[in-house]
């Protein structure tokens, strides 16, 4: 409850950084060339779960609350975008896109063993925001499709 984390935009990069509320000061912690950013923190404080951009692709990294070396917890290819962690803090949950289609997984944050959570397989579909119940016994999520149609109008 002391610090904010935020996506900063310099430079035409987005980084991560937060913001004391006790002192008014803004610190980076990351500087990526390509994009680190939307973090979530985790249950003690120590750490935020962000996005970080390679290529094409998303994956998940840890950063620790004071800046430094940050560890990458997915490497799969396809889109991982967090969500929340875990009441103990062991694994974060996050959306991930994996050959067209979106479902919540999560990853374990010392092992990187990684674990889908739904069996989604409408590549019109998409899942956001997975966050965890205080027990950690369940998860809450967005899931939404895409549809759409075709209009003909009469040109007068």
């Amino acid at each position: 409850g002391a610090q904010l984390a935020f996506n900063f935009r310099s430079e035409g990069t987005i980084n991560v950084w937060t913001f004391s509320l006790a002192t008014g000061e803004s610190k980076a912690l990351t500087f990526d060339q390509e994009m680190i950013g939307f973090p979530t923190w985790s249950p003690d404080g120590k750490f935020v779960a962000a996005e970080m951009k390679r290529g094409d692709d998303r994956h998940l990294v840890v950063i620790p609350r004071a800046g430094g070396a940050w560890e990458q917890v997915t490497n799969t290819p396809g889109q991982s975008w967090p969500g929340g962690w875990s009441p103990a803090g062991d694994k974060i949950a996050f959306a991930g896109e994996r050959n067209g289609v979106w479902n919540i997984w999560w990853v374990d944050r010392h092992t990187k063993a990684q674990r889908r959570l739904t069996d989604y397989r409408n590549p019109n579909a998409y899942v956001r925001n997975p966050a965890w119940s205080s027990r950690g016994d369940q998860i809450v999520y967005e899931y939404a499709e895409t549809t759409g149609n075709i209009w003909l109008s009469r040109l007068k």
